[in-house]
C-alpha cells in the first residue's frame, strides 16, 4: 500500500486537456476520435476523423495495449483534406476484440517525406485518485477520473503516521487489476471481502483503498461487451511483435510493462502444519510458527514469478519481521495467544505488480501449553 499511497498528482491541466493536433507544419493535422468507449458486440463502431494538410498516402492501424497490431484499417490509402476511418471492433481475423483499450496509429507518406502520429508510444504519468466513497450496503466504490485511464485499485489495512498518511500495511484485495476505465465518475462493485470471502476488509481498523491511474493516450478507445474471452488470456497466446519503441526500465514503477508482466496473478497460500476448523473457519496451527506454501495461478503467473520480488508478511495488519526472498515456503510466527489472527502475505514485485492472499489462523492448544511449559 505504501507506494500507491505516496503517488502524487503530477499531470497538469494542459496535459489532461491537450487536443489531438499534430504539428501544423507537417502533413497530419487535426485528429479526432469521436467516442471514448464502444461495444463491438452490439454492432457499435468508432470513427477516426483526420485532416491531412498535404496529399499523400496513409496507413491506419489499431494496436492493443502492448503495441501489437490488431487491425489494419487502411494500407497506403490516398489521402488529402478531411478523411474518415471506421473500425468495427474486429481484428484482422474477423474476431471481436477482447475488452481493453486500443490505440490508433497513423502513418503518412509523401513523395519525399514521412510522418507518424502515434501518441500511445509515449509514456504517461501516474495519477493518484482519491475514492469518493465506499457504500457498504450496495458494495459500490465510487471515484472520479479526469479522463480515460488504466486503473489499479487495491484494498487492505494500513498503519498511519501522525499526518494521517498510510506508511505500511498489507494489500488484501486487488479490486481492479490494471484495467481501462472511461473518464468521469466511475462506480466499481466490490462486496468488501477478500478473495476468499473470509475477511470483511471494509470493517477492519485502518481500512484503506488506494487508486492509481495512468491516463490513456490520445487516440485511444475502450472496447467492452465481449464476455467470451479476456484480453489477458489473449495476450498469453498472442503471436507477433510489438511496434512500441519504448520498453520497461528497471527504475520505473509499472512503466513500460507488457500485460503479462503488469497484471497481478492470483496468489494462494496453504498452511502446511495446520488443520482446518470448519467451526472456527480458521486454521489451527501445530506450533508457534505457521509454515505456508505459496502458489501462483492465472495467465500472468509465469511472467510474474520471473520478476525481482520479495515476500512481505503481516499479522492483523502489522508487519512481521523483515521481507524475505521468494521461495515455495515461508514461515510466519504467530502471536503468543490463542486468538484467531489474520495472516497476510504480499508477494511484491520490484516492477510494481503485487499478489496477495490472507488466511485466518490460531495456535493450537497443544502449542500454547508447550510454550507456557517452556517459560
Amino acid at each position: 500500500m505504501r507506494h500507491l499511497a505516496k503517488i502524487i498528482l503530477l499531470l497538469t491541466f494542459c496535459l489532461l486537456t491537450a487536443p489531438l493536433i499534430a504539428d501544423k507544419a507537417g502533413a497530419i493535422g487535426t485528429v479526432l476520435l469521436k467516442r471514448e468507449t464502444f461495444n463491438p458486440t452490439a454492432g457499435e463502431t468508432v470513427d477516426l476523423a483526420v485532416t491531412f494538410l498535404k496529399a499523400g498516402r496513409a496507413s491506419v492501424r489499431v494496436v492493443d495495449r502492448d503495441g501489437f497490431v490488431v487491425r489494419t484499417i487502411a494500407a497506403s490509402r490516398p489521402v488529402q483534406g478531411s478523411c474518415s476511418f471506421r473500425w468495427d471492433g474486429r481484428d484482422d481475423r474477423g474476431r471481436t476484440v477482447a475488452d481493453e483499450a486500443y490505440a490508433f496509429r497513423i502513418e503518412w507518406a509523401g513523395a519525399k517525406a514521412r510522418e507518424l502520429w502515434f501518441p500511445a508510444d509515449q509514456p504517461s504519468t501516474p495519477v493518484s485518485i482519491p475514492p469518493r466513497y465506499f457504500d457498504h450496503r450496495s458494495g459500490t466504490l465510487a471515484y472520479t477520473l479526469p479522463r480515460a485511464c488504466r486503473v489499479h485499485i487495491q484494498a487492505g489495512s494500513a498503519v498511519f503516521d501522525t499526518h494521517g498518511e498510510a506508511i505500511d500495511g498489507p494489500v488484501m484485495k486487488t479490486i481492479v487489476n490494471r484495467e481501462p476505465r472511461s473518464g468521469g465518475m466511475v462506480a466499481e462493485h466490490w462486496n468488501g471481502f477478500d478473495d476468499r470471502g473470509a475477511v470483511y476488509i471494509a470493517d477492519l481498523e485502518g481500512f484503506a483503498i488506494a487508486i492509481a491511474a495512468v491516463p490513456l493516450a490520445e487516440g485511444t478507445v475502450i472496447a467492452y461487451g465481449n464476455h467470451q474471452r479476456t484480453f489477458v488470456a489473449e495476450a498469453a497466446s498472442r503471436r507477433g511483435t510489438s511496434i512500441f519503441s519504448r520498453r520497461h526500465a528497471a527504475s520505473e514503477h509499472h512503466g513500460g510493462l507488457t500485460t503479462l508482466d503488469d497484471v497481478s496473478p492470483s496468489l494462494r497460500i496453504e498452511p502446511l502444519n495446520a488443520t482446518w476448523s470448519a467451526v472456527e473457519r480458521a486454521w489451527i496451527v501445530r506450533g508457534d510458527v505457521v509454515c505456508i506454501r505459496l502458489s501462483l495461478s492465472g495467465p500472468t503467473a509465469t511472467a510474474f514469478a520471473r520478476q525481482p520480488s520479495r515476500i512481505h508478511r503481516f499479522i492483523d495488519g502489522h508487519r512481521v519481521g523483515d521481507t524475505v526472498p521468494v521461495s515455495e515456503m515461508v514461515e510466519v510466527p504467530l502471536r503468543q495467544d490463542q486468538s484467531v489472527q489474520r495472516v497476510s502475505i504480499n508477494w511484491r514485485s520490484e516492477w510494481g505488480p503485487l499478489a496477495t492472499d490472507t488466511i485466518l489462523a490460531r495456535r493450537g492448544e497443544e502449542a500454547t501449553a508447550a510454550s507456557r511449559g517452556g517459560r
